[in-house]
């Protein structure tokens, strides 16, 4: 098949995934928000500008920071950007000696074009490889579309866009480990092997705990084959294994010790299950129900894949972000910090969303026609205030210990509003506007800097539109 016939054949969900990331960078914050995000930045800095895992110069946020301690994927995933800005490195705020400075935070020039559209990018392609995974388990492409919106703009993988934490990483890596495997056992093709493998290694790269939890559901979806060839695991294995060692090594480098994570003694599971497991779920603040709404869904579709023969496929999509749901709702500070939903499931959001959309055609014809349009639209109101507001205005502060999360006005909707005083920013650390790139830029530049805003969201709604016609059209071909 030449390009130009496979990119007609993949015509809707490339203008449905171009839409997207137009619809990301329209509302990109452009600034850092957490201080994981801005460790593994600084980070990424001190790896391509100096060649060294020491900050140059160290940061102060509440005492001397002078190397990350979270997961090397998330900072690598910075580099090809940073190599291709050198001139831009003199725009990185110099951080002043036992003082915090929100420069640090807002006004890193770099980490606006090198670094936030990275975060943009990711969740697009995740979306895509959301609807390419819906595909192969045999749902139409109609279908798959659903399951790519759940994911994209239903669920808080769309807030997550504008972030700055690993776990969006984690969940591109989880979604290429699924799909890689699947395409194998379709086509048989080797390659599929090493894109998997790979997944795995960047996944626990990223973050080792959650990186390794794909690597059962890995071994369950290749299992038709690999018990016939057990070289088939080992290769699997394998990545992780080198995922698992490279961390290791970058503990030594650090640390000074392969075993030194750079957590210290804090860490701990220790919140019981009835406590963790409800917040997690059905609290206003942190509640998977509220924040994506469309994985109720996910219960209907691992039955469909079960009852269709599709066990394996079942066991791995459902089982994995099950594991993770109880690992995570029994972390210590279960609750994330200061940030929208529960962060911690984000790696399972897309399996739950393809599991969603293969859920669709099982539903009786009078609920599939209005329940994952409603579903849909209970994730994007969700989704609002998130994509809008600045959660270090207020919201991270006022819901960031389990009890205030119980509270309705937790639920972003209500409660994240009272914190907005003004459309657009006065500085360039002005959290009580919009918080949006181009809004925030108008302070240097003026309002000129809404124009991009504006063809970005234009282009979204274009995009979506041509996604949305196409699909109806290869419907009467038989494509859906």
């Amino acid at each position: 098949m030449s390009t130009r016939a496979a990119l007609e054949a993949h015509r809707v969900e490339l203008l449905a995934a171009t839409g997207l990331l137009c619809l990301y960078l329209a509302l990109m914050n452009g600034h850092l928000i957490t201080i994981d995000g801005l460790v593994m930045w600084r980070q990424a800095l001190s790896l391509t500008y100096h060649q060294s895992f020491a900050f140059v110069p160290p940061i102060w946020w509440g005492d001397v920071i002078t190397t990350s301690s979270r997961g090397l994927g998330a900072s690598l995933e910075y580099v090809p950007g940073l190599l291709a800005l050198p001139w831009l490195s003199g725009q990185v705020p110099v951080p002043p000696a036992s003082t915090y400075d929100l420069k640090l935070l807002y006004g890193d020039v770099l980490y606006v074009v090198a670094g936030a559209p990275v975060w943009a990018a990711i969740t697009a392609v995740t979306a895509y490889l959301v609807f390419l995974t819906a595909r192969v388990l045999g749902t139409s492409r109609h279908h798959a579309l659903w399951a790519m919106a759940f994911f994209a703009i239903g669920s808080p993988a769309f807030a997550a866009s504008r972030g700055d934490t690993p776990q969006p990483l984690v969940a591109f890596s989880w979604a290429l480990c699924v799909y890689a495997c699947l395409k194998y056992r379709e086509s048989g093709r080797g390659r599929w092997l090493r894109v998997s493998a790979i997944g795995l290694l960047y996944g626990v790269l990223t973050r080792p705990l959650e990186g390794s939890m794909i690597l059962p559901g890995v071994l369950v979806l290749l299992w038709p084959v690999w018990r016939r060839n057990r070289a088939i695991a080992g290769g699997q294995i394998a990545g992780w294994v080198i995922g698992v060692v490279a961390t290791l090594l970058v503990n030594q480098a650090r640390f000074g010790s392969p075993l030194e994570f750079g957590y210290g003694g804090s860490v701990a599971w220790s919140t019981p299950l009835w406590v963790g497991l409800p917040g997690a779920l059905v609290s206003p603040g942190r509640g998977v129900l509220w924040e994506f709404p469309a994985i109720i869904l996910s219960g209907i579709g691992t039955a469909a894949l079960w009852r269709t023969g599709k066990r394996p496929e079942a066991l791995a999509l459902a089982g994995v972000p099950a594991v993770l749901l109880l690992e995570a709702c029994q972390y210590f500070d279960w609750v994330g910090g200061w940030d929208w939903g529960f962060r911690f499931f984000q790696p399972a959001l897309p399996l739950v969303a393809v599991l969603a959309g293969v859920g669709i055609p099982s539903l009786p014809k009078r609920l599939a026609s209005w329940l994952p349009a409603a579903l849909l639209a209970g994730g994007i109101i969700w989704n609002v205030p998130a994509v809008s507001t600045d959660v270090l205005a207020g919201y991270g502060a006022a819901y960031a210990d389990p009890a205030s999360n119980w509270r309705l006005d937790a639920y972003p909707p209500i409660g994240a509003w009272r914190f907005v005083n003004h459309i657009m920013p006065r500085s360039g650390s002005d959290s009580a506007g919009f918080d949006n790139v181009w809004f925030r830029a108008s302070v240097r530049l003026g309002r000129a800097t809404l124009i991009p805003f504006v063809i970005l969201l234009a282009a979204a709604l274009a995009l979506a539109r041509q996604a949305l016609v196409a699909d109806r059209r290869v419907a009467p071909q038989g494509g859906r």
